[in-house]
């Protein structure tokens, strides 16, 4: 078995890898996850194809690297928790959302690979480790494919023969694809929207074939343990008296701050602006943007200060503990204050994506600084796992319960319930998908201005994003869906075209009258 701790040697000198059948069934299989990823899992919005692509990794990898008769139970976790977050492509069309559930996915699927082959990992640094190993597997890629096709071991001639077969299974296709074709209309409009660009196909197709690479190779270098990982540190510590004095000095402007400020901070907590000679968002905006900076210096300050302080027996000082806890509490009343303030943000002026997101920001930097103490006081605490689940969880959260329809929910019953005294249609139209059945609503809204906002939207914007209209159309039957398939559905696409079709076969005529203003 290689060792834990492997270090890459130049690329001439490095051993190909003696592949099992196992191996090349893996290698396959990879490619062929590859090529499904480009042409549904990527270039069709990033919904349920790319869903089924995290499903389809995370089988593939953890029934190639199970090497036990009962996997590590925290790798489990981990895999649970990456396709728990993969669902927020179909829950939602919020792309901050997605973006973060991506590197989600993307760090989490790391560790629940890690995982099955080296077990679970303690400290901060190890797990860091197992994001470095996986770039660490990109030097393999050469020995990788090399090791596919030599026939030292007699497993590419394996390969060959595979390769083979599936060429010779091209004849029978072209027969039996045109029956296929014409006995199934489903399969026929799936394989038109495939092939209906043949050199934009084909391009995608050697693109997954070329992500399929890195892929192998991972595979390959994670379980026969040639990746590198980062060595246990023989750095000693700095002496205990460097680090109180210098988080005491930060401590003591901080304490100043908090009493210079004590009026302005804590006003939130009581619904009433300070002297009321500022609005309300810039009230919350203030109080944002200072915690966020200070949490994000705090962060650093103090988990610089744990790493490079003395230890004895696992722990630093208690000089160190109780200053690095003051900075941690004193950040954590911040966080506390803007979150208020942000509430009375929503309370005047309705609710946002940006502010419900900022909301859920400020609620993960709290369980980081909660946890961050916890850690001064015991060393087994692992800020990076701990910060990766609250993270997950939140994101998890966000994309499941749909921020963007949340917010969309919230504005059109407290404009209905009179207590917001307006409500904005143009934000409700820009919320995308989720926002598509309150734009129909707001079309019997009392008000005419916002039932004519609403109306100019459906009729304008809304019918030329989601159906094609590059022929004439006399009827709401007529109409052709610009939906991606199969691979691009998601539940609040799903629901704001049965909203729109609905809508359209009621009021079309009205529609095309409006278009025509």
């Amino acid at each position: 078995m290689e060792n834990e701790y492997y270090s890459p040697t130049p690329a001439e000198n490095r051993p190909k890898f003696a592949l099992k059948k196992k191996d090349i069934i893996f290698a396959l299989c990879a490619i062929v996850l590859g090529i499904f990823t480009t042409l549904f899992g990527i270039f069709d919005g990033f919904a349920l194809g790319f869903f089924l692509t995290v499903l389809l990794t995370v089988v593939l990898f953890a029934g190639y690297l199970t090497q036990r008769a009962k996997p590590q139970g925290r790798s489990f976790v981990w895999g649970v928790l990456t396709l728990a977050d993969a669902l927020v492509f179909i829950c939602t069309s919020n792309s901050s959302v997605r973006f973060f559930a991506f590197i989600l996915c993307f760090l989490l699927s790391l560790l629940c690979f890690d995982g099955l082959v080296f077990g679970s990992t303690k400290g901060n640094r190890q797990t860091l480790g197992i994001i470095l190993s996986a770039f660490s597997s990109l030097e393999n890629m050469a020995v990788s494919i090399g090791s596919l096709f030599a026939s030292g071991n007699g497993r590419g001639k394996v390969l060959g023969k595979i390769l083979l077969s599936c060429l010779c299974a091209v004849p029978v296709l072209i027969v039996v694809l045109p029956l296929l074709l014409a006995s199934d209309d489903a399969f026929q409009g799936m394989m038109r929207s495939m092939f209906s660009e043949t050199p934009e196909t084909l391009a995608k197709v050697i693109g997954g074939i070329l992500l399929s690479v890195p892929l192998i190779s991972y595979g390959f270098s994670l379980k026969n343990r040639r990746v590198s990982k980062i060595k246990p540190s023989s750095y000693k510590g700095m002496d205990s008296i460097y680090i109180i004095s210098f988080l005491s000095a930060i401590s003591v402007c901080y304490v100043l701050f908090l009493f210079s400020q004590l009026a302005y901070f804590f006003s939130a907590f009581q619904g009433f602006l300070p002297n009321g000679k500022i609005t309300y968002a810039e009230y919350a905006r203030k109080g944002f943007f200072e915690m966020c900076t200070i949490a994000v210096i705090n962060l650093g300050i103090v988990f610089s200060s744990l790493l490079l302080a003395k230890k004895k027996d696992g722990k630093v000082s208690g000089g160190v503990q109780a200053v690095a806890t003051f900075i941690c509490l004193f950040n954590l009343i911040i966080i506390a204050t803007a979150i208020s303030k942000m509430v009375l943000y929503i309370d005047a002026y309705g609710m946002t994506v940006l502010r419900l997101t900022t909301s859920a920001f400020m609620v993960f930097m709290s369980i980081i600084f909660i946890s961050l103490i916890l850690r001064i006081y015991n060393s087994k605490i692992n800020i990076l796992k701990t910060g990766l689940i609250s993270a997950g969880c939140i994101v998890l959260i966000l994309g499941t319960a749909n921020v963007n329809r949340i917010c969309a929910a919230y504005n059109y019953e407290s404009y209905c319930s009179g207590r917001l005294e307006s409500i904005d249609v143009e934000a409700i139209y820009h919320l995308g998908d989720e926002g598509i059945p309150y734009l129909v609503k707001l079309t019997d809204a009392p008000d005419e201005f916002v039932a004519e906002q609403a109306t100019y939207y459906l009729a304008n914007d809304c019918l030329d994003t989601y159906f094609d209209l590059s022929y004439p159309t006399s009827s709401a039957q007529d109409l052709v869906r610009m939906d991606s398939g199969f691979s691009g559905y998601s539940i609040p696409n799903a629901t704001a075209y049965k909203c729109l079709s609905d809508y359209y076969e009621e009021n079309f005529d009205y529609i095309l009258q409006w278009r025509e203003q």
